[in-house]
């Protein structure tokens, strides 16, 4: 207890030197983790941009050729392979509108007169890890953000 009191008895409270450094020592920590979340939220936002430019990719793959080409066929694995995941993980749609209105068979033809429009959609799912998934944890969550590029285009 005499140690104490005199150690507070040497210290000079008005000396205003170190205050900075003290502030500093305050401050940084809550500076790295604001760090530290932005850096998280940038990788997940890239993660979500590859996902969408792989479906849109896929969608202009589906223009290129006619409705039988091999390009057209291989949509899915096409799909999986640009986004990095695997092919259970895309789904492709295609579908007839006649009209306007969705037919249940895609190679199926409309009535004479009717504006024919064939459709592809393409949605990949992905999810994100963050680096400080724990902290998902901690509140409930799994840990992961899941994500989705979807792409819609048509054919014809």
């Amino acid at each position: 207890m005499m140690q104490l009191r005199g150690m507070l008895a040497r210290i000079k409270w008005g000396e205003a030197r170190g205050t900075s450094t003290v502030e500093l020592a305050l401050v940084c920590p809550i500076l790295m983790v604001m760090l530290a979340g932005l850096v998280d939220c940038a990788r997940l936002i890239s993660t979500e941009l590859r996902l969408q430019q792989a479906a849109e990719r896929t969608a202009e793959m589906a223009t290129a050729g006619s409705i039988a080409s091999a390009a057209f066929t291989s949509l899915q694995a096409e799909a999986a392979s640009a986004a990095s995941v695997p092919a259970s993980q895309v789904t492709v749609s295609y579908w007839l509108e006649c009209d306007g209105t969705r037919q249940t068979s895609f190679d199926g033809t409309c009535n004479t007169g009717q504006q024919v429009g064939r459709f592809a959609s393409i949605s990949i799912a992905g999810s994100y890890t963050p680096s400080f998934a724990w902290l998902l944890r901690s509140a409930g969550a799994n840990g992961s953000i899941p994500l989705t590029g979807r792409a819609s285009v048509r054919v014809q």
